[in-house]
């Protein structure tokens, strides 16, 4: 491999480690996890990480349904069969 693709990878990846563990942070993830990821898969370890939900909009979200009298049907939210 050529040394100047060979620091473009490493580059590349470092980058997406970063930007990866900073979106994982402010979502309310395991930003370590998703700095392993992004050093290991690069961009597409990015592109996992930007389409993570944001757990502080899901647990608000529930918050609001259930205080407008929303009751899941089990404990677990699944339905009986």
């Amino acid at each position: 491999m050529e040394p100047k693709l060979l620091v473009m990878v490493v580059v590349s990846h470092l980058a997406s480690a970063f930007w990866s563990k900073t979106l994982a942070a402010q979502k309310a993830r395991n930003s370590n996890r998703w700095l392993l990821a992004g050093l290991l898969f690069g961009p597409l370890g990015l592109i996992a990480a930007a389409g993570l939900p944001d757990r502080h909009s899901i647990v608000y979200l529930r918050y609001l349904a259930e205080h407008n009298g929303y009751q899941p049907r089990h404990a677990c939210g699944g339905t009986k069969d």
